[in-house]
């Protein structure tokens, strides 16, 4: 059987490279991008050359409302949901007491409610056996150390917290839920390259996703497979 994989922020990066290894591998993608007046190029190449397995889903995952009515838009089985819309709002040094009615705030939105709702979404379409996996970008990430730390690990929490509960309530459906940190992809503070190739980010992340089990169901994962948790 064919799997068929909802990725989300699929439009660059690590999400990007996951629905390029997703369809090398033989599955049926619903790749999720930002809505805009055309598609992301990288994204539109990869539909051009495999528009039989692949379906395009314009969706900005920071409006409610537009989460809300994804379910609606999909009619396919959906067998893996991949969230990958985390993000850092552009805060730079801000203490997190100043971030609450901004950077942080929209942090959690994108993180943690956007996820929660794609996955109420997906699951109308999901059965026994179906994994959702949350990318997060949010702890050791160079790309993320300009936050202050107190305002990362509030982040970082919230979303650990929401997709644990997830997990856990899903798992009487049979329905296994994981959270995986992709690893250090985006460039360093001081412009130095990435110590890890967003192929390898993405290879890691599917092998992850392929041994989750209900057993292992609300863990957080490295992309290496090692635990990911403090």
């Amino acid at each position: 059987m064919t799997p068929t994989v909802l990725i989300t922020g699929a439009s660059r990066g690590v999400g990007l490279e996951l629905v390029r290894q997703y369809l090398a591998r033989g599955a049926r993608v619903l790749a999720i991008h930002r809505p805009g007046p055309t598609v992301p190029e990288a994204l539109a190449a990869l539909y051009a050359a495999h528009a039989d397995r692949m379906r395009l889903i314009a969706l900005d995952v920071r409006s409610t409302s537009a989460v809300v009515n994804l379910a609606a838009r999909l009619s396919e089985r959906i067998d893996i949901l991949v969230n990958n819309t985390g993000m850092l709002m552009g805060t730079g040094f801000a203490p997190a007491g100043n971030m609450i009615g901004g950077g942080l705030r929209a942090t959690l939105q994108v993180n943690a409610t956007g996820p929660l709702f794609v996955a109420q979404a997906a699951l109308s379409n999901m059965t026994r056996g179906g994994k959702i996996a949350t990318i997060l970008p949010i702890g050791d990430v160079r790309s993320l150390d300009l936050l202050d730390p107190d305002a990362r690990q509030a982040a970082k929490a919230a979303v650990v917290k929401v997709m644990q509960s997830l997990a856990s309530d899903l798992k009487p459906a049979g329905v296994a839920v994981a959270l995986v940190h992709p690893g250090a992809v985006g460039p360093a503070p001081d412009g130095s390259e990435a110590a890890l190739s967003l192929a390898d980010s993405a290879r890691g992340i599917i092998e992850v996703i392929d041994g989750l089990t209900l057993e292992t169901s609300g863990q957080f994962f490295g992309y290496d497979g090692g635990s990911a948790e403090d």
